[in-house]
């Protein structure tokens, strides 16, 4: 009996297949074994001149895409249901339907009215472009994936972050002068555990064919050790990890200086060593924002407002990466600000990004009168990078 309300239910889904009315299946309620996996979503898609059923596995940090044929995807679900999946919905343009299975695996079907009216079959399936791959051997020995080139479950939003990283970079160079140079210096203030510096090297020398000679530089001795040996094992012979600091570091030039997470002034020492390095590119990701929150003053009709701890602090850090902007905007700078990746790797993840253009006085001037109206309405003293960096003439 239960075996012939599973028949006739896979019946209406074939039905559907064949008739050109089937517009998505779901399979829910997972009971199986597989780490992750919360549900199916089944939808057609065209593949050149042939129609295929897309298949989204959606895990709690990933979704994984495989495309199969109507008769195959007629086998998966027949499969699927009733064993790791206790629901399953068909939408099609005559109704949905759906079976549902009760703790002991005993299925009831019921039939809804159509929730669409038309078949949107897509022209393929759309795959994010991806800037990096999975099986590159530095991401196994950094410990994002396992020796199969496959992601790991819980770095996956670490390889998003590095993907969207190099995505950025990649679309800063081409809006730059830089994307006519035939070699780029590239230094990365602050590199930590490299994931990013390695992933950047790799695009722009392998995909890219640049010519790079990359240096991360960090205080933390036991990580310039271990980026070392990785950029050995895998051959970057132009990527290189010195021990010192942002202000010990005596490199005169540079084409892009990458300044992430660093904490506080550290962010401002980073630009204003990249200001003076010449540096067409300069990309930070500003955290701890606590210079300006020590003598910020709220103008009074803000009081109400920013009167709680919280709102205040964010205030502060606002105005201190604005001011930063405004900073490298005097010097000839082209800046953007905006989130990273939602969610990923800190819940401080504003991106300032800065392409250098022409210097004018007029622009300096213009930029610093807006400044100095700022720091007048904030009384503020200095916000340190006013402190520390000079117009280059």
């Amino acid at each position: 009996m239960d075996s012939d309300i599973k028949s006739d239910f896979l019946e209406v889904v074939k039905s559907a297949l064949s008739e050109n009315i089937f517009v998505k299946f779901t399979l829910g309620k997972y009971r199986g074994g597989e780490d992750g996996l919360e549900n199916i979503h089944i939808n057609p898609v065209r593949l050149k001149e042939e129609i295929k059923l897309a298949f989204r596995y959606k895990y709690k940090t990933r979704d994984v895409y495989k495309n199969y044929s109507p008769e195959e995807s007629l086998s998966i679900i027949g499969d699927e249901l009733g064993k790791n999946f206790l629901y399953g919905g068909l939408f099609s343009t005559k109704n949905d339907f759906v079976i549902e299975y009760n703790k002991k695996r005993v299925p009831r079907t019921y039939t809804r009215k159509a929730s669409f009216n038309r078949v949107d079959i897509k022209e393929h399936n759309r795959v994010k472009t991806r800037y990096i791959d999975s099986k590159e051997p530095y991401l196994n020995l950094l410990g994002i994936t396992n020796a199969k080139g496959e992601v790991k479950g819980d770095k996956y939003d670490k390889f998003r972050q590095i993907d969207k990283f190099v995505e950025i970079v990649s679309s800063l160079i081409k809006d730059s002068d830089l994307a006519e140079k035939d070699k780029l210096s590239i230094i990365d203030y602050g590199s930590g555990k490299s994931y990013l510096t390695f992933a950047l090297y790799d695009y722009l020398t392998g995909r890219q064919r640049v010519k790079v000679s990359m240096k991360g530089i960090e205080q933390r001795s036991d990580l310039v050790e271990i980026s070392g040996k990785v950029a050995d094992e895998c051959g970057f012979k132009d990527l290189s990890f010195i021990n010192n600091s942002i202000s010990g570091h005596k490199q005169k030039d540079a084409d892009i200086v990458i300044a992430l997470h660093a904490c506080d002034t550290a962010t401002d020492d980073a630009i204003a060593k990249a200001v003076k390095q010449n540096a067409a590119i300069i990309i930070l990701a500003p955290c701890c924002q606590k210079y300006i929150r020590k003598q910020l003053n709220v103008p009074e009709e803000l009081a109400p407002v920013f009167r709680h701890g919280i709102l205040e602090e964010h205030l502060s850090s606002f105005l201190t990466d604005g001011l930063r902007a405004l900073t490298l905007e005097s010097l000839g700078y082209t800046t953007k600000i905006f989130e990273f990746i939602s969610g990923e790797h800190t819940s401080k993840n504003i991106m300032i990004t800065a392409i250098k253009g022409e210097y004018s006085e007029e622009k300096y001037m213009e930029k610093i009168m807006q400044i100095e109206k700022l720091k007048s309405k904030f009384q503020l003293k200095d916000y340190y990078l006013d402190k520390i960096i000079q117009p280059e003439n």
